[in-house]
């Protein structure tokens, strides 16, 4: 097996265990927030519903800038999320397409790619290896943050914040806005 068959395997495998942590996530009870008791941002509102959209969000603007000459900007995943948001169901599907949109960026790489230097979402150079890795790891650490939140929120009625408000909010000065 070559160094890009790992790779995929293992974006397939934190990909699962993202998908298993999210199995049986009712959507009021991916709208529920925890209380903010910091001021540090989280990259989400704290709800299972914004950690999807972020890391959706994630995998498409880490395979736009580094793998499809930015076809795809910030302000463009603004714009898509917020066409359904709140809605659950559509969540679970730009995530898939994200996941699909971000695999299929980088799956025909020869293993000699992984030391060519990619541009990064912040606009600087990385190896490529340490891009993939990077959301590689992303999915797993949220995974177990679904994990814990699952049993530390219940249901509820009232919506998220929006996750579009929030990418235009911290990604405006971002240079793939």
């Amino acid at each position: 097996m070559n160094a890009i068959d790992t790779l995929l395997r293992a974006a397939e495998y934190s990909y699962s265990e993202l998908l298993e942590a999210l199995d049986g996530v009712s959507e009021k009870l991916s709208w529920a927030v925890l209380p903010q008791g910091g001021a540090d941002y989280l990259h989400s509102d704290g709800s299972i519903h914004g950690i999807v959209l972020h890391i959706a969000t994630c995998k498409i603007m880490y395979a736009s800038a580094a793998f499809r000459n930015a076809e795809i900007l910030w302000r463009d995943c603004a714009k898509r999320v917020e066409t359904f948001e709140p809605n659950w169901k559509a969540a679970l599907d730009y995530l898939a397409e994200a996941h699909q949109y971000w695999v299929s960026s980088w799956e025909n790489l020869k293993d000699d790619d992984l030391d060519v230097e990619r541009i990064h979402t912040s606009g600087n150079p990385r190896p490529t290896w340490k891009i993939i890795y990077t959301v590689i790891q992303h999915d797993s650490y949220h995974a177990g943050q679904i994990a814990m939140l699952r049993y530390a929120l219940t249901e509820t009625d009232k919506h998220p914040p929006s996750v579009a408000e929030d990418i235009r909010k911290y990604c405006a000065n971002e240079p793939f806005w």
